[in-house]
């Protein structure tokens, strides 16, 4: 993923609960539960980019507000055919959309 600058969208994630592997001024590797890692490099251009995955929550409403809090434009939650979503805008011109689970307790 890209993000302008990355220091700042490094601490951004880290509000919402990704943990840094490695930080530097153009590059950083952040890992989320479960071992998934997210690399972040430096966005050259002065657009928003959408990442090219999305986070899957379980509780949407209390995630919108933690991106609120840490400084993310979130959109209104939309009801969709499988998902309630919604997409985050950072300041470091990165967007991502974020999704309820429709799991629940079982996983098969």
């Amino acid at each position: 993923m890209r993000a302008r600058p990355v220091p700042a969208a490094v601490d951004r994630l880290e509000q919402i609960g990704l943990r840094i592997v490695v930080r530097r001024d153009t590059f950083a590797i952040l890992e989320l539960r479960g071992g998934t890692h997210i690399v972040l490099r430096q966005l050259d251009g002065d657009t928003d980019e959408d990442v090219s995955f999305d986070l899957m929550v379980e509780d949407l409403d209390a995630t919108a507000e933690r991106f609120s809090a840490a400084g993310f434009e979130i959109t209104p939650i939309q009801d969709g055919r499988i998902h309630r979503s919604f997409h985050a805008t950072a300041p470091e011109h990165y967007r991502i959309q974020v999704l309820d689970s429709h799991a629940g307790d079982r996983v098969v």
